[in-house]
């Protein structure tokens, strides 16, 4: 028998009902207004049951004084930004932002009033909307109109945040000394360092630092990185994707195949691959086995490949690193509810025959490109239909907020500014991950 994903599974999960799915449309409960998120956060005030809170997938060493921070604690919006001073404080700091890659809320349910889709004639990203329906109640009486929504899984899996050297490039970068790792959990004294301190530039550089050490404790076998100098060869970008895709294509242990493999990046900063894989690996396996334990009836998983996100590394590695992960996990365990894998192959054409490679031993699940989930009658790009793929009537839709750790974008972002305002605004999402939820942390895996 294949061991779990994650130990010590929750003897307690977010109730759903039994039966519930993607495939078929219906009444939402939330009142039709202009507005469906704004709707959804003022319903989840006065009936939280409805919607759900997350179930928070998070590795070991992440300290759970920390999650509670980085779930409640971030700014309204943090697009192109990291930690600034503000006259309120910033309330997440650089290495904190980047302890969130280990740290992945999953919405069991959240309501769609439609399908996402991407359309540079209707103005970009956008959803093909399902229109309303007016309730009758028992009586025939109308009890108003409300939104035709879809009920889908949402993962706030937060991707390895590169767009810019703030954040997981300061993680792994080499540097002019050798920097050794630091177990902040085996430290009584360490305390998540307070807002005002954190206004300082010398204490939180220093605490940053603390987090910096954690990290690389907890995700190199030595538990340290070298200087710099001391790497006398390091991948250029080509021999790095080659080197990630013998991983992906061949067995092994690894972890341990990327011990002591450095990449240089075309900014000229050299990085350990160790670090990132693993970093890579502790992603995956939080996001599926939180996914396998809230979808009994399976589920249809969906991934967007990074883009602002990859600036500094570049999306075909960063696809890679996940895939290989993933090759990795796919050899060790079986994933009992994944009924399909949807890579989204616009801009990588040759990601496909590589995820086939990373699930070859998972006989069950089919890899096809996102855009065949979405050929279904109604809409400019059609709605989603599984009707012709073995296995996936029934599975619960899986979709991604992939905003950073810094900004609850998914509260505020717009429409048209990116997946994530797409889904966003036109979803339940931000109800279920409202910041002052009393019962936001009730489930922490």
């Amino acid at each position: 028998m294949a061991s779990p994903l994650k130990a010590h599974v929750p003897a307690q999960l977010p109730t759903l009902p039994r039966d519930l799915g993607s495939d078929e449309l219906h009444v939402c409960f939330i009142p039709s207004k202009p507005d469906f998120r704004r709707s959804c956060l003022e319903a989840v005030g006065r009936d939280e049951s409805k919607l759900p809170p997350p179930l928070i997938s998070c590795s070991d060493f992440v300290p759970r004084r920390l999650v509670e921070l980085l779930m409640r604690k971030k700014k309204d919006s943090a697009l192109g930004v990291k930690f600034l001073h503000t006259k309120k404080g910033d309330q997440i700091t650089d290495m904190e932002g980047a302890m969130h890659t280990f740290v992945t809320p999953i919405v069991p349910r959240c309501e769609m009033v439609g399908d996402y889709r991407y359309d540079p004639q209707l103005g970009g990203h956008g959803v093909n909307m399902f229109g309303e329906q007016t309730l009758r109640g028992l009586d025939g009486h109308d009890k108003g109109k409300c939104r035709v929504t879809r009920s889908v899984v949402m993962s706030g899996s937060i991707q390895m945040d590169f767009e810019n050297s703030k954040v997981m490039l300061r993680v792994c970068k080499l540097g002019d000394h050798t920097v050794v790792g630091q177990n902040l959990l085996t430290d009584k004294a360490w305390e998540i360092l307070d807002s005002k301190p954190k206004q300082d530039d010398t204490q939180r550089y220093e605490y940053d630092e603390e987090l910096r050490r954690h990290m690389i404790y907890h995700l190199t076998k030595e538990k340290k990185l070298p200087r710099r100098r001391d790497i006398e060869h390091a991948l250029d970008d080509e021999k790095t994707i080659k080197f990630l895709e013998t991983l992906i294509m061949t067995p092994g242990n690894t972890t341990e195949k990327v011990v002591g493999v450095f990449s240089k990046l075309h900014n000229d900063q050299i990085v350990s691959l160790e670090l990132l894989f693993n970093t890579a690996l502790h992603q995956v396996r939080n996001e599926f086995a939180a996914l396998e334990a809230l979808c009994p009836r399976g589920h249809v998983y969906t991934y967007d490949p990074a883009s602002i996100f990859a600036r500094e590394i570049g999306p075909e590695i960063l696809n890679r690193l996940m895939l290989a992960a993933l090759r990795h996990l796919s050899d060790n365990h079986k994933f009992e509810n994944m009924r399909v894998f949807a890579f989204n192959d616009y801009a990588d054409r040759g990601a496909l025959n590589l995820v086939r490679s990373a699930l070859k031993n998972q006989k069950r699940v089919q890899v096809v490109s996102k855009q065949e989930l979405f050929r279904g009658p109604g809409g400019p790009g059609g709605l989603y239909d599984v009707t012709d793929i073995q296995g996936a009537e029934g599975a619960m839709l899986v979709i991604h907020n992939n905003s950073d750790g810094f900004g609850q974008n998914i509260e505020t972002e717009r429409m048209y500014g990116s997946l994530d305002g797409a889904i966003g605004s036109c979803s339940s999402a931000a109800a279920s991950l409202r910041r002052d939820r009393k019962d936001l942390l009730d489930f922490i895996w």
